[in-house]
């Protein structure tokens, strides 16, 4: 075990030229961060109006959002696949984008859901108090305070997002429009099946974007998921 005694980038070139990697990444960006931007957007909103807000399907909601984590993926693929080819979103990066939110969007909720519960009722009762209206206690009060939670959501939904085989190997068809786990297949079943070396790079390249942004962000997500399970 060692250092190699030639170093040499030829295998990253291969795996980003002609290994299509660079598009793959590209193609994965656009994807990875439309959803969580979608996610960011969607979640807070629903996970204040299910928490702080009393209206006559709440608990009705909550519970629907709940049973979401109990579905497999597998059993919502054929129903997917059948709704997008009807919308004529199969092989689109927005078809895949909507497949993201709609499954990643009852986690993002729940967790959402468990920093305003946290909030004091007397925060909002002041608010209210002070003539402000239920979207203004959100955006004003609310989602500023909530921003630490947000960032924690969108960093886990992009590496869910990103690393995801399941959803794009069934929904995408051109090899222009792969994310980066589809075009690692090229270099297992493709012309580079038996380039082992070219392989390694597309491999570590394909975990670069996740492994710094766990690096960068790994403090709050521990933090985030801390919260959530113990409320601190």
């Amino acid at each position: 075990m060692g250092l190699p005694s030639n170093p040499t980038t030829e295998n990253y070139i291969k795996a980003l030229e002609r290994g299509n990697m660079g598009a793959a990444m590209i193609n994965s960006l656009i994807v990875s961060l439309s959803s969580i931007a979608l996610i960011s957007l969607i979640a807070p909103m629903a996970a204040y109006a299910t928490s702080r807000i009393e209206f006559r399907l709440r608990t009705l909601m909550s519970n629907l959002l709940i049973a979401g984590f109990f579905i497999a993926p597998h059993a919502v693929l054929v129903p997917l696949l059948l709704l997008l080819r009807d919308l004529g979103l199969i092989d689109t990066h927005l078809g895949l984008v909507l497949s993201y939110v709609g499954w990643n969007l009852p986690f993002a909720i729940l967790f959402m859901k468990a920093f305003f519960v946290s909030v004091p009722q007397s925060i909002q009762d002041s608010a209210k108090v002070d003539g402000l209206s239920n979207y203004s206690i959100y955006s004003k009060i609310m989602l500023p305070l909530a921003l630490p939670t947000i960032l924690t959501v969108a960093i886990i939904t992009f590496i869910g997002v990103w690393n995801d085989f399941l959803f794009a190997f069934v929904f995408l068809r051109s090899p222009s429009n792969f994310t980066v786990p589809i075009n690692l297949l090229n270099f297992t079943t493709g012309r580079y099946g038996n380039d082992y070396m070219a392989q390694s790079a597309a491999v570590i390249i394909s975990a670069i974007p996740t492994i710094v942004l766990y690096t960068v962000f790994a403090e709050k997500i521990r933090r985030g998921v801390s919260f959530m399970a113990f409320g601190r």
